[in-house]
């Protein structure tokens, strides 16, 4: 029975596990976003390591909004991937909504954490005194609005602000299918809570060696959110990135290889 609950857990969570080596990475992708994101980055990371890959219980057949009203629901589900699939401490590469799951994981049960890659992390999205994010109460508050009345039209919008550059690139177009492959109360429920929280009182209990990724021009997550961070963490290293957009690991994938490279792979 048990075998049969971990089997339909990580079923679920459409784990893929690759490569080879006594390292193991475990990747985690932000919102509007599959595993699918790490493709460029897949052949560098599998020739040295195991990666272990997912995606979040977001599709209609498994999303339950009542374990998702709080991140609690996305750290018991990256926990268990973890403790199903490695044995001993591994190093998280997570982007954006993945980076502070996977914060609130290592502070939870931090001996299942080696390091802890975070690309384009944010703890609060919403600016205030001394904290430069990069909306405003009110831009969220319209952003949410916008996702409600024409969650089709908001995807156009938002994909190009989000990924940066060329327009009608490959990059862009993924995004949106990616953001569009979401039941749009289901983008609704999850846009709420990552856009409206606020976890920097928990900050100071985290421990973990970091290597924060930050873009030099993301829209989204300010390069003033990276250094914040990194101010607080005498633990972590923070390394900027030119590229626009929020999903460096895509759009700049040379770049954030190199650092892979050196930290992580």
């Amino acid at each position: 029975m048990l075998f049969a609950k971990t089997r339909n857990f990580l079923t679920k969570h459409a784990v893929t596990i690759s490569g080879a080596g006594e390292r193991v990475l475990v990747l985690g992708n932000g919102f509007g976003t599959s595993q699918n994101c790490w493709t460029q980055l897949l052949p560098l990371l599998e020739a040295r390591s195991r990666v272990v890959r997912f995606d979040w219980a977001v599709s209609p057949k498994h999303y339950d909004s009542a374990r998702y009203a709080t991140l609690d629901g996305y750290v018991e589900d990256l926990l268990g991937i973890i403790a199903a699939t490695v044995h001993g401490p591994c190093t998280l590469i997570g982007h954006s909504m993945s980076s502070m799951i996977g914060m609130l994981a290592a502070t939870r049960e931090p001996e299942r954490f080696h390091h802890v890659v975070m690309i384009a992390p944010a703890p609060c999205f919403i600016r205030d005194e001394g904290y430069d994010a990069g909306f405003t109460c009110g831009e969220i508050d319209a952003l949410l609005d916008a996702i409600s009345d024409d969650y089709l039209a908001w995807t156009e919008a938002f994909a190009p602000v989000a990924v940066g550059g060329p327009p009608n690139s490959t990059a862009i177009d993924g995004f949106r299918e990616g953001l569009r492959a979401l039941r749009p109360d289901v983008a609704l429920s999850m846009a709420q809570l990552l856009f409206t929280m606020d976890l920097r009182p928990q900050l100071q209990a985290y421990r973990t060696p970091t290597t924060i990724i930050q873009p030099s021009a993301d829209p989204v997550v300010p390069a003033a959110v990276g250094r914040y961070l990194a101010g607080l963490w005498p633990q972590a290293e923070l390394v900027i990135v030119e590229s626009a957009g929020h999903l460096p690991h895509v759009t700049a994938a040379d770049q954030v290889a190199a650092i892979l490279a050196r930290v992580a792979a």
